[in-house]
């Protein structure tokens, strides 16, 4: 994996997110109204901080939702570590697509989310370290 390039926006909202948290962020994103940061594996305990401390704190300064998702070098697990808290029954890799297989309707329609928006922020956090799309069956 090569280095990931971050917008000035993007570098700013990672440089609050380590100083509150003093975790190292390896990815942060936006969407209208949330902020995703991707951490190194074993931090995100750290990072969210004690009864969510961290994570309330950053919302506050930032009036955004906040995500936290923990990296992961196996593409498979790193897909589930994005979509948590839902789970799914089978997450699996054929070539170079992900498959997301539910077969309850809710599940399905919250990993979609209103006009694909919820499998976009999937895709584009998925994308930023592996060469794979996912999709939802």
């Amino acid at each position: 994996m090569g280095r990931l390039k971050l917008d000035p926006d993007a570098l700013g909202i990672s440089s609050l997110f380590e100083r509150v948290t003093g975790v190292k962020v390896k990815d942060c994103f936006k969407d209208s109204e949330t902020l995703y940061f991707i951490v190194a594996p074993g931090t995100i305990r750290k990072a969210v901080g004690k009864g969510g401390e961290n994570i309330k704190r950053i919302q506050l300064k930032m009036d955004k939702r906040v995500k936290v998702i923990e990296y992961r070098d196996d593409v498979i697990s790193f897909v589930g570590s994005v979509i948590y808290p839902i789970t799914v029954e089978e997450i699996i890799q054929d070539d170079d697509v992900i498959f997301i297989k539910d077969s309850h309707k809710k599940t399905k329609s919250l990993l979609i989310g209103r006009d694909g928006k919820n499998l976009q922020i999937i895709n584009r956090a998925v994308k930023r370290f592996f060469n794979v799309e996912v999709k939802v069956m």
